[in-house]
């Protein structure tokens, strides 16, 4: 019966993921900007319905985290005004941290050496470095409104890379499914993001669709990520199992 349930569970997630794809995709394709934007905030709200119905025990960091993306593309439908950037910005950039501190506990289990901090500081360097080229060669500079808002985007650009790189060392270090399912999703998270900017400021309309492939693909795992607690317990087992080879 329980595994009756479990698969019943399993076929309405994938066709909602599939349903919200094509709806999304399409809404893309043929309408504007503002109806896009509009589509994705309904479907990070349909998502985390979908979470609270279903879940078993409160994952207090992935419900915040679904609560600031649903925060921010509410603000998304303003971008273009001043107050409107500027929250989507703050708020976006508490989706990352919130991810970030989701997973500081294992992180902190890490032996860091001082060379992963380095090359850590590198990353968020050159990424800072990255955005100052991408807005000195773009209409971005002209969008702004004062001089807060390049600092915001600094620091958004800073808080991608440093999910990227916290993504990265947990699964180094667990290798497991779940670390694997983390890193599937901040990644997705940032290609999103990356895409969007060139999309907007540069005009490569065919950028929006892998925007919206990105980020729709990032929600669901999240939300799977949030529901899955069998995933914990394997990745316990799988990281002993390893530790006890090395």
């Amino acid at each position: 019966m329980s595994s009756k349930l479990l698969n019943t569970d399993k076929l309405v997630f994938i066709t909602l993921i599939v349903l919200a794809a094509i709806i999304n995709l399409s809404i893309v394709a043929f309408m504007d900007l503002e109806s896009s934007r509009l589509a994705r905030l309904m479907t990070i709200l349909l998502f985390l319905i979908y979470f609270l119905v279903e879940k078993k025990i409160v994952n207090f960091w992935t419900l915040s985290a679904l609560l600031f993306f649903t925060i921010r593309d509410v603000f998304f439908q303003f971008y273009e005004e001043p107050w409107g950037y500027k929250l989507y910005l703050i708020i976006g950039i508490l989706c990352y941290v919130t991810l970030v501190l989701e997973r500081m506990p294992k992180i902190s289990e890490i032996n860091i050496k001082p060379s992963v901090i380095v090359v850590t500081l590198l990353l968020v360097a050159a990424n800072t470095y990255t955005l100052y080229v991408i807005m000195n060669m773009s209409m971005v500079t002209h969008t702004f409104h004062d001089n807060l808002e390049p600092l915001l985007l600094y620091a958004y650009g800073a808080a991608m890379m440093v999910l990227g790189v916290q993504a990265i060392a947990y699964n180094n270090k667990y290798n497991s499914n779940r670390s694997l399912l983390y890193i599937f999703f901040a990644f997705g998270f940032i290609f999103s993001d990356i895409a969007a900017l060139f999309a907007y400021y540069f005009n490569f309309e065919m950028f929006y669709f892998l925007d919206r492939f990105f980020f729709l693909g990032s929600l669901a795992m999240l939300v799977n990520y949030g529901l899955n607690f069998e995933s914990v317990k394997e990745e316990y087992y799988q990281f002993e199992m390893i530790d006890k080879k090395l």
